[in-house]
């Protein structure tokens, strides 16, 4: 009997623990889960304001350094070997600058390059003669625009082996004449991403067009397995990203083992290159922190358990053992002893003593007396 109690009462409490706390979590997480989407529209928003913030600080830091008189004399030269010369050395020694002009990034520019009136580069920053001729009129249409009004402006660089570059191109005006332009670039490598993420609270991904497809080419969360799962999902067929960026929505998508609530939105400051951004809130990470809502929940149902093993235990002494006592009393009598009575006195148990012993004196007729006096006297027995 005490254990058919106690495992009844240990199920009982496990099944209505599991129970509250799975209710408890499931309904915290869904609360958590509702925030995702508002922080998601924020991220975005957020993102835009920062990276037009820093893209304006780069495109000024650009138009400041073309006053420069050293770059002014590059165009003062009359051979173009001279004015190579020259250049590579402004464009070396501005590229270690911009670290100090734009204490944010708090790093040197990756590119610098000096261009001519006719779009060809002069000079760029690390090699003397890396790109010299090359004309970027054709690869980065903002140098030409640049050229053609005399007014900076911003863009994204597919670049050479360096890959997808933020960059900023402003006129080189000598003499109230455009003699060419300054181009300062930034990599947009993946800690681009983390930098910008750590800033406005969510993830970030960077995605630019080459060719038919979108690259990944800086993404603040996972490895570069997330970031091929989510190049893969930007050029599927059922999903037509360059229409996302306009139509800016928000989806579900899953990288790794990650539940991601996402925005899609064009990429700030992208004039002709095909770029767009995207917000990233873990719907997983939001909905993590309902386990620690539902803990109390566990702690209640060890007390219940421990409540119910105490409770057990008062039981078998105040219950358990006075029955077994009037079990044994009732095994002496059947085994013939007729002057043996419970003399048990319990406040739940003491009635039901005195019948038995009542019982007994009738079974054996003897008078029976019980705790106020009174006197219980045996029926006469019918003759047979």
């Amino acid at each position: 009997m005490r254990w058919k109690m106690l495992t009844g009462n240990v199920v009982l409490v496990l099944l209505l623990g599991a129970l509250a706390w799975y209710f408890t979590r499931s309904f915290a997480a869904d609360a958590l889960a509702q925030g995702v989407d508002p922080s998601v529209g924020r991220g975005g928003t957020l993102l835009e304001a920062v990276r037009n913030q820093d893209g304006q600080q780069l495109l000024n830091a650009c138009v400041t350094a073309t006053t420069s008189p050293d770059l002014a004399a590059v165009f003062a030269e009359e051979t173009v070997s001279a004015q190579r010369g020259l250049a590579f050395t402004y464009a070396d020694g501005l590229a270690r600058s911009m670290a100090t002009m734009l204490p944010r990034r708090g790093r040197p520019a990756e590119l610098v390059v000096v261009v001519s009136r006719e779009g060809e580069v002069l000079a760029r920053n690390i090699e003397r003669n890396a790109d010299a001729g090359r004309n970027l009129r054709q690869d980065l249409p903002a140098v030409g625009q640049v050229l053609d009004t005399g007014r900076a402006a911003r863009d994204y660089l597919n670049y050479n082996q360096q890959g997808w570059l933020e960059v900023a191109v402003a006129p080189v005006v000598v003499g109230g004449q455009v003699k060419g332009a300054l181009l300062v670039g930034y990599a947009l490598a993946d800690s681009a991403a983390r930098n910008d993420a750590d800033r406005i609270g969510v993830g970030v991904g960077y995605l630019l067009r080459e060719n038919d497809r979108y690259v990944v080419q800086s993404l603040s969360v996972g490895t570069q397995s997330e970031k091929n799962e989510l190049r893969d999902w930007a050029n599927q067929n059922g999903n037509n990203f360059q229409t996302m960026l306009r139509a800016r929505p928000r989806v579900t998508l899953t990288l790794g083992n990650e539940v991601y609530r996402a925005q899609v939105l064009p990429m700030p400051g992208a004039q002709s290159a095909a770029a767009g951004a995207i917000i990233l809130q873990s719907v997983s990470e939001a909905r993590a922190p309902a386990g620690g809502v539902a803990f109390p929940i566990v702690i209640l149902t060890l007390l219940g358990l421990l409540g119910v093993l105490g409770y057990n235990l008062f039981l078998a002494n105040y219950l358990e053992k006075p029955i077994e006592q009037i079990e044994d009393g009732l095994l002496q009598i059947i085994n013939g002893n007729r002057d043996f009575r419970l003399g048990l006195e319990h406040p739940e148990l003491g009635g039901i003593v005195y019948r038995i012993n009542q019982l007994v004196q009738e079974l054996t007729g003897q008078e029976e007396a019980d705790e106020q006096g009174r006197v219980s006297h045996p029926p006469p027995r019918g003759e047979g």
